[in-house]
């Protein structure tokens, strides 16, 4: 599966907003409330490995937060990952 493929499923199974990393935590659609790490747990993670350019290369996570809400969190693979996503990635797989 591609990224838009995996973006689709997700979709699918409820997963409809869009995370995004802030200072202080994870953003529901850029607008809506900020969580704590301590709010969020990550449900599922799939990778997408294209095999010719590195820079397509990512993970995608699907999270829930303690209010129900359910979206993803696309990190880019290795050096291009963003550090502020980076960080929360390894706070949320850490307290599992």
């Amino acid at each position: 599966m591609n990224l838009s493929e995996l973006q689709n499923n997700a979709v699918e199974h409820g997963f409809t907003h869009n995370f995004v990393c802030t200072d202080t935590g994870v953003q529901r659609d850029g607008d809506g409330p900020v969580y704590p790490v301590s709010d969020l747990r990550i449900v599922h993670s799939r990778s997408v490995d294209t095999g010719t350019d590195p820079g397509d290369d990512a993970t995608i996570y699907m999270i829930e937060a303690k209010d129900g809400s359910k979206g993803t969190l696309i990190v880019p693979a290795s050096f291009y990952a963003d550090p502020g996503k980076a960080k929360i990635i390894d706070q949320l797989l850490n307290r599992h």
